[in-house]
């Protein structure tokens, strides 16, 4: 993926993780939404999001020369999403927007892991999907961070505004894109086709089923920050909201920074063992988090660390997984399948969270997927797809051929 396809999303990356990094002090501080109304937006907005990618990649699959509009597409229906939700004044309307920025992510969000897939030699396929994991995270830590600057000369709503800058940029890197004319685009292919009977059963089906309870209970970040912002300490040089900011920034940081070592682990043992190691990092977290008491800022850094690692090793692993155990016909369908596992994972772990934390309390919302997890780490701990002699093999001597993935 190469070209204007990248930058837009990059740079979509940054306007929208700069809103993530605001979104749970402004709809629970702002507009008073109470953390189910906050995760049944963020639910509605993943379920947006992974609809939207799905519908992308079949048109793009019709129409390769589509690519570009969508790419145009996405980029200004986020950009509108930012201005209504900055502008937006009760819970309903932020809340929509929120949800549409989401939607319009998944529709102007390339196929980049099936690309890294596709192009990465075996014994280096999860290296080239830790670094596409890594990259995105980057930018969301940019994001993050420039919020945390931002927040020196404006407020919430400033902040969101501001976030229209990247998004801006993106369309116009869409617009000349697309300028470029479509005579690079590639010639149609058949649609993805999700026949998930031939995914079941053997080591893929015990890998699915690990990566179903691992993302039944994988938590939207905003719930975290949300309740990191209860936990650290209030001081007037640096007000709670930079605080949450800045820890956001640490979570993609440390993303960023697993997703590369998660990649190379991968391509010498099995992803199930990263995999496993990563659901412990996530069940460490949410301890920490549902037993901190007000003023334990360092076990919320810590806690933060540990989730964002476990976010950039575990999609990592996933995907590498997921593509070591497919032949490369089926694996475009793979991934379709695990997309949808991701999200619908996702959406169960962030509403059951969202209402146990407004009917009972912040513990009983994050150590209800405790049980999940332990689940998952068990299952990962069978390591169904560990890499063949061939796949771990040093690359061939220069001037040999290489071998085709």
């Amino acid at each position: 993926m190469r070209g204007p396809s990248r930058l837009p999303y990059l740079l979509s990356t940054v306007g929208l993780e700069s809103m993530t990094a605001v979104t749970a002090p402004f709809l629970g501080r702002t507009l008073g939404a109470a953390p189910f109304a906050l995760a049944g937006v963020e639910a509605a907005g993943r379920a947006g999001s992974a609809a939207a990618r799905y519908g992308r990649n079949q048109l793009a699959d019709r129409q390769p020369g589509l690519r570009g509009f969508l790419d145009l597409a996405g980029s200004a229906g986020l950009a509108l999403a930012a201005g209504f939700f900055a502008a937006s004044s009760v819970l309903w309307q932020a809340g929509a927007c929120r949800a549409g920025s989401w939607a319009a992510r998944g529709l102007g969000t390339p196929a980049l892991e099936e690309h890294a897939s596709v192009a990465a030699p075996a014994h280096q396929l999860g290296r080239r999907l830790g670094f596409e994991r890594s990259i995105g995270a980057l930018g969301a830590a940019v994001g993050a961070l420039l919020v945390a600057v931002l927040l020196e000369v404006t407020d919430t709503r400033g902040v969101i505004g501001y976030a229209l800058i990247p998004v801006a940029l993106a369309v116009v890197v869409s617009i000349f894109g697309l300028r470029r004319g479509r005579a690079d685009a590639p010639p149609p292919s058949a649609p993805t086709q999700i026949k998930i009977t031939k995914l079941r059963g053997g080591p893929l089906g015990i890998l699915l089923l690990g990566i179903v309870c691992y993302e039944a209970s994988n938590i939207a970040v905003v719930l975290l920050l949300l309740r990191a912002s209860k936990i650290v300490s209030v001081s007037e040089a640096l007000p709670v909201v930079q605080r949450v900011a800045l820890c956001y920034g640490l979570y993609q940081l440390s993303a960023a920074a697993c997703a590369v070592v998660a990649g190379r682990l991968t391509d010498r043992a099995a992803a199930s063992l990263v995999l496993a190691a990563g659901g412990l990092s996530l069940l460490g977290a949410y301890l920490g988090l549902a037993w901190a008491s007000a003023g334990d800022d360092a076990i919320v850094v810590l806690c933060l660390l540990l989730a964002g690692a476990a976010a950039g090793a575990v999609d990592t692993a996933e995907f590498t997984g997921v593509a070591r155990l497919t032949s490369p016909d089926s694996r475009r369908a793979a991934f379709g399948v695990l997309a949808g596992l991701q999200s619908g994972g996702r959406v169960f772990a962030t509403l059951t969270a969202g209402g146990l934390w407004t009917l009972i309390g912040p513990k009983a919302g994050l150590l209800v997927c405790g049980p999940l997890l332990v689940a998952a780490i068990v299952i990962f701990a069978v390591r169904v797809d560990r890499p063949s002699r061939a796949q771990r093999a040093a690359p061939p001597a220069a001037g040999a051929p290489e071998p085709r993935a």
